[in-house]
């Protein structure tokens, strides 16, 4: 949820319409829609997509900002209609690319790089799904051992009773637990995203 007690007085005057998607407000979701959906339609129609398309965009994008905004304490430093056209844009260039639609140059990438802190939260944001969607695919491609003890743990601090559960000692399990670690930490530190991450990070 959004901690408004953090913001300050010069916070954007269109995060209560954040506020409103997290809240599930029709009124204020309408607002959204009335305010973005033209530029956004205009945007894909633009771009090689249909009306439909860019229905779909906005749809989309507001999940995504639904999600950032519950888990983050995200706030809105540009119009709204700006920030939905960003995310829409990202989105449908992912699109265009996995559909080999768009061979994309370093012109048309530099349309989404710009210096605001909406746009760098999106991104970080991006980056935290991607990291835990591999992570729960790499976790359920161990042992149904490894993966047993990995989500209970992950659901409870208390090992005692996990291990109780499962039927195992309690310094069995933690031993068993390392090692389960282990071989995730593994398979995450050698996995494409994460080495790319890596790079970035030293360069």
């Amino acid at each position: 949820m959004i901690n408004l007690r953090n913001t300050n007085q010069y916070m954007h005057p269109d995060q209560q319409l954040i506020v409103s998607l997290l809240a599930n407000n029709h009124v204020g979701i309408q607002q959204i829609y009335d305010r973005c959906a033209p530029k956004v339609l205009r945007m894909i129609q633009q771009n090689s997509g249909s009306e439909d398309d860019g229905y779909d965009m906005i749809q989309e994008s507001l999940v995504d900002i639904y999600h950032m905004a519950r888990d983050r304490n995200f706030q809105l430093t540009t119009s709204i209609e700006s920030f939905v056209l960003m995310v829409a844009k990202r989105k449908w260039l992912n699109h265009l690319k996995k559909s080999k639609q768009l061979e994309v140059t370093n012109s048309e990438e530099s349309l989404f790089n710009s210096e605001d802190d909406s746009e760098a939260l999106y991104t970080e944001h991006l980056v935290k799904v991607e990291q835990e969607r591999i992570l729960m695919e790499q976790l359920n491609s161990l042992g149904e051992r490894c993966q047993e003890i990995i989500k209970r743990c992950m659901l409870s601090k208390n090992q005692e009773k996990i291990a109780e559960a499962l039927g195992l000692s309690y310094a069995y399990l933690r031993k068993k637990k390392s090692e389960c670690m282990a071989k995730l930490s593994e398979r995450m530190r050698s996995h494409p995203f994460f080495k790319l991450i890596n790079h970035e990070n030293k360069g």
